[in-house]
């Protein structure tokens, strides 16, 4: 049995405070992108691990934009090693600071959570990782595989000076060189069912869509039978979102890997993985767990939702053009030609008077990607949980949302969502949290995946 971080081991309260002081400080720093302005946490981390004699790698994409590497080596070079990250100390905008309860960059300690915006989304996930991979050198951990830090800039705005930067730019320092290397960023250890927790071991692609629509402009004073861009676009919204959630082609795979691990009875799991019975099961989850319904529906379809329309330019003349701009998410394997197929398909006769386009440069357009829902890792970060929780199992889930490991599964490299979640929260809860309103992470959490992370180093490293 490997070694277990606990209060005996290593004054717990102790290593915990650090922690929480260190994700205090990256909150304060208020690093929100754009601008980004990261590298003030990324010398705030810097400093911090110098202050432990463990010296760490700066690389400056832009001005005023850094990623940190640190590394402990191992003594195999066949052994596979472990990457801490990549994650991200950009946060997104406070729109409504008046509505919070604090200050959103305070990093206040209240009610036994440390509130402020990037808390959740993924600041905690840093200083865990940061103060584990501290822990472990602390020790003279001496791993069999490489352990490497990889903390990074932009995730918020699509990854271009983080971690693809780094990527790309600087390979062999973020593990791609010529051994097996195992990614854990955010995020996962999400409790899902009794004694089961989420981690992700996927994500949907992003591919978000403009629909440009031509009409014929005119007095406002004159609309019978005018030809307005505007009637279009509407009627083209409720026709993808009807196409999206009754006829959009369903595939119930992820839904399965999720669903196999979850003690439910045997005929609850048939009716939700087949894909005729699913429609009914999810008009009934929809009022019985509106929040279940919305993952399983994300779970089994590419999903479109048309979030903004720009259009007309005076009240009293009909419209010329309008742009319908689509959030469109993908399963892994379908491709933008699996995208205009059924944007055309949903929109019948209406598909003649519209042009389509990748929304470039407004969003991530990238398709979806991901790792083995079973392998040897996977049963490492399970032994980690149940050092924990024994009793608890994890189970895969896809991602609806993009994160940078798709750029390490792009590379052919296994990246996993992976933390431990205090197990008395629930989901709807938990998906609140993320770029909301008193956005905050509870010490719990903080403590659960502090220990493990340093108990997967332990365990898979040696």
């Amino acid at each position: 049995m490997t070694d277990r971080l606990s209060l005996g081991d290593f004054l717990e309260k102790e290593l915990l405070d650090e922690t929480c002081d260190l994700l205090s400080r990256l909150i304060q720093n208020k690093c929100v992108n754009p601008p980004g302005d990261e590298i003030k946490s990324i010398k705030t981390i810097s400093d911090h691990l110098k202050k432990y004699g463990i010296e760490a790698k700066i690389y400056e994409s832009n001005p005023s934009r850094g990623n940190l590497v640190a590394k402990i080596s191992g003594s195999d070079k066949n052994h596979p090693g472990l990457i801490f990250g990549p994650s991200h100390v950009d946060v997104v905008p406070v729109t409504k600071p008046e509505e919070w309860q604090v200050d959103p960059f305070s990093g206040e300690l209240k009610d036994n959570h440390i509130w402020g915006r990037g808390a959740f989304d993924m600041l905690f996930m840093v200083a865990t990782q940061v103060q584990a991979f501290i822990q472990l050198k602390k020790e003279g951990f001496q791993p069999k595989g490489d352990l490497i830090l990889f903390i990074v800039a932009d995730e918020e705005t699509g990854g271009k000076f983080g971690a693809k930067w780094m990527l790309d730019n600087h390979p062999e320092e973020v593990g791609l060189y010529n051994k097996e290397m195992f990614a854990v960023t955010e995020s996962g250890g999400i409790p899902f069912a009794p004694n089961r927790m989420i981690f992700l071991h996927g994500e949907k692609g992003s591919m978000w869509t403009c629909l440009k629509f031509k009409g014929t402009p005119g007095h406002g004073s004159y609309p019978y039978g005018s030809d307005n861009a505007i009637l279009k676009s509407s009627e083209a919204a409720l026709k993808l979102t009807d196409y999206c959630d009754n006829k959009m082609p369903v595939d119930t795979q992820y839904i399965r890997n999720l669903i196999k691990g979850v003690g439910i009875n045997f005929i609850l799991r048939k009716l939700i993985t087949n894909k005729f019975t699913l429609p009914y099961m999810l008009k009934i989850l929809k009022k019985t767990d509106p929040q279940m319904a919305t993952v399983m529906h994300s779970l089994t379809r590419m999903t479109i939702s048309p979030n903004v329309i720009k259009g007309g330019s005076k009240t009293n003349i009909i419209p010329a053009e309008v742009l319908l701009n689509l959030d469109v998410r993908t399963l892994p394997g379908q491709d933008f030609e699996y995208v205009k197929f059924h944007i055309r398909r949903a929109l019948g006769s209406l598909a003649d008077e519209v042009e389509i386009n990748q929304l470039l440069e407004e969003g991530f357009f990238v398709e979806g990607t991901v790792s083995p829902p079973e392998s040897l890792f996977v049963d490492a970060m399970n032994e980690a949980v149940q050092k924990e929780f024994p009793d608890s199992k994890l189970v895969p889930m896809l991602s609806m949302g993009g994160t940078d490991a798709r750029f390490y599964r792009m590379k052919n490299v296994e990246a996993y969502g992976f933390a431990l979640y205090d197990p008395e929260l629930k989901l709807g809860e938990i998906f609140s949290m993320s770029h909301g309103i008193d956005e905050k992470i509870g010490l719990k959490t903080i403590d659960l995946s502090l220990k493990v992370f340093y108990n997967l180093a332990k365990g898979f490293l040696v």
